[in-house]
């Protein structure tokens, strides 16, 4: 009961915090404005820019795309799901939830459950507007069920590691580089392969790219959601008393 008081209570502080911030209403459009963008803008400009690279991106167009749409999406959501964490520890209710541990894991679980959700359906919506290969509908699921999981991730590491929203935007664009680990991994050695394996980044977007390329997948389907599931589980359990 404690838990669905919560709910009610914190879901309409939400949608008003993020109406009132303009900074968390731009996230939730970034992703439609990628995808939209990675359909027509995006290969206009990288076309102009193909000389100044030194490998052909256009060539790679629709996997780098589909593979950054794939992780932009859940991350964007995580943000605004940890900044919205770090307002509720600026305004003293994170301190005040401490002293009651049940009310504590009841907002756990529905400040993680809402950014997987969100990026979940998010993810299924952006990928047909932006026109990018996902291996068919099974497979994007897949994919984006995976991928969803760097929501909740991303929102804990920002309420664990920031102390405020001023530290948390800084944070947030340290992590963006997380993000560049899959990206560039097409490109490196396999012997640097393990080092881009610890960004959970990289589990989800190799699996992204077996499944829509027709590889073997099994491996990355359960680093993809095992790996995430652990930090989760550690930065959790760091935020409880």
């Amino acid at each position: 009961m404690n838990t669905l008081r919560l709910i009610r209570y914190l879901s309409p502080l939400d949608l008003v915090s993020v109406r009132r911030d303009p900074l968390l209403r731009w996230l939730v459009l970034v992703p439609l404005l990628f995808a939209i963008a990675a359909r027509g803008l995006l290969p206009q400009l990288l076309e102009g820019a193909a000389g100044l690279l030194p490998f052909d991106i256009l060539a790679d167009y629709d996997v780098l795309m589909g593979c950054a749409l794939l992780l932009l999406t859940p991350m964007m959501i995580g943000m605004i799901a940890g900044f919205l964490m770090l307002d509720l520890r600026d305004d003293g209710v994170l301190a005040a939830l401490r002293i009651t541990p049940p009310t504590l894991s009841g907002y756990l679980t529905y400040r993680l459950a809402l950014p997987t959700l969100l990026g979940f359906s998010l993810t299924l919506i952006a990928f047909p507007i932006a026109g990018l290969p996902s291996g068919g509908a099974t497979a994007l699921v897949i994919t984006a069920a995976a991928a969803s999981l760097q929501g909740p991730l991303y929102a804990l590491l920002l309420a664990t590691f920031a102390a405020n929203k001023v530290q948390g935007f800084a944070l947030s664009k340290a992590l963006g580089i997380l993000m560049l680990a899959p990206l560039v991994s097409r490109y490196i050695p396999e012997i640097w392969q393990p080092l881009l394996a610890i960004s959970p980044f990289y589990w989800p977007a190799q699996l992204y790219w077996a499944l829509s390329e027709g590889g073997n997948y099994l491996g990355w389907l359960i680093g993809a959601f095992a790996y995430p599931l652990l930090i989760i589980g550690l930065l959790a359990r760091r935020l409880r008393p």
